[in-house]
């Protein structure tokens, strides 16, 4: 039937030009961003998939990261270890020299060697850190106890404490009320800082210790005392498969390698009797520093299987998101071409429907 009010070719090839120039859009979108999922109304159940993928492998990257710091660390921890392993056989040398008679008058020079060293692993227990976390001195892991006796000072909460590598133990808090300053003491070492009502950060840096107090703080009323509970280890997520406080974790048990740990501080080799006392006592030493050689290396160990597998699940988590939500370019550019081809195409058949309508008019002649 020839009709000049409905173009039915026209009508049909409008409706097919429309559907591939929407259909052409998508290719361009999927080619452009490389992602065949743009929109939820791409694929909504590929999408949440997708996503939770995504998430599973960004935290599984970071379980990777973590292995990696948490070997970086504990290699610190090793090669400190190992020198205080070093440090205790000179000092078992030392002290078998001295424990013979053949040294004659020479014990003292041999002490004094020995004394030195002692301060060295004092001083490496003291100095050997990751990211401000002491390693080897038995406060890794260590906590701030809010029973202390500071926290039921008003303006002084506990959750405005800070401290940095510091050992177990009590800090003593006094007051100048004249000079209005507070002094922190512990061991022997004392540091005293300015004082003022209200809001304010007294700095213990000696201490690696911060007290923040609030507005209701009263002026030289921040003693008594503050606790730090003895390191109990710590805790490394190498994995994330959702038993985030069990298996995901690799746990090492707090490091303690000070002198009264090992059993040395007392120890000299003044005397043969001496030499002989310490000689035993080194023996200990040698026996406790092996064992945390030992943990430490074993933590190593399972920490680098821990790595291998988590960045192979990674991978493979990645891959399987890949799969999902990434866009098989050749086949894209294929559909584009097609599409593309329709909507020419369809483009010429309006042309040519609209011409047939118009030989209407020749009827009308």
């Amino acid at each position: 039937m020839s009709s000049i009010q409905t173009n039915l070719g026209a009508n049909i090839a409008l409706l097919n030009t429309t559907a591939s120039g929407m259909n052409m859009n998508k290719e361009i979108a999927r080619l452009s961003s490389g992602f065949r999922i743009n929109s939820s109304g791409d694929d909504a159940a590929g999408l949440a998939i997708a996503n939770k993928l995504r998430g599973q492998a960004q935290s599984l990257s970071a379980a990777s990261r973590n292995a990696s710091q948490a070997n970086s660390m504990l290699q610190i921890a090793d090669g400190a270890t190992n020198t205080i392993s070093t440090i205790l056989d000179r000092l078992k040398e030392l002290a078998t020299e001295s424990n013979s008679d053949t040294i004659g008058s020479q014990r003292d020079k041999l002490d004094a060697e020995f004394q030195q060293l002692l301060q060295e692993i004092t001083r490496i227990t003291a100095t050997t850190q990751y990211q401000g976390s002491n390693l080897i001195d038995g406060s890794f892991g260590a906590s701030l106890n809010t029973s202390s006796a500071l926290f039921s000072v008003t303006g002084v909460p506990s959750s405005g404490t800070t401290f940095t590598g510091n050992a177990a133990g009590t800090y003593a808090l006094t007051a100048d009320t004249t000079n209005h300053t507070i002094t922190m003491t512990k061991g022997g070492v004392s540091q005293t800082v300015a004082d003022v009502a209200g809001a304010q950060t007294l700095n213990f840096s000696e201490f690696g210790v911060k007290v923040n107090t609030d507005s209701g703080y009263v002026r030289d009323t921040a003693i008594g005392a503050l606790t730090i509970n003895a390191g109990s280890g710590g805790n490394f997520m190498v994995s994330s498969s959702g038993h985030y406080a069990s298996s995901d974790l690799i746990s090492l048990s707090s490091v303690d390698l000070t002198l009264s740990t090992l059993g040395i501080s007392t120890s000299n080799v003044t005397t043969a009797a001496n030499a002989q006392a310490a000689l035993t006592a080194i023996d200990s030493a040698t026996d406790h520093v092996n064992s945390a050689i030992g943990a430490i290396g074993a933590a190593e160990s399972r920490i680098s299987y821990a790595q291998t597998n988590v960045d192979t699940i990674q991978q493979n988590t990645t891959a399987a998101e890949s799969t999902i939500r990434d866009a098989n370019m050749a086949q894209e550019t294929t559909a584009f071409t097609k599409f593309n081809i329709l909507q020419q195409a369809g483009m010429a058949m309006i042309s040519q429907a609209n011409q047939s309508a118009a030989q209407v008019l020749t009827l009308l002649r």
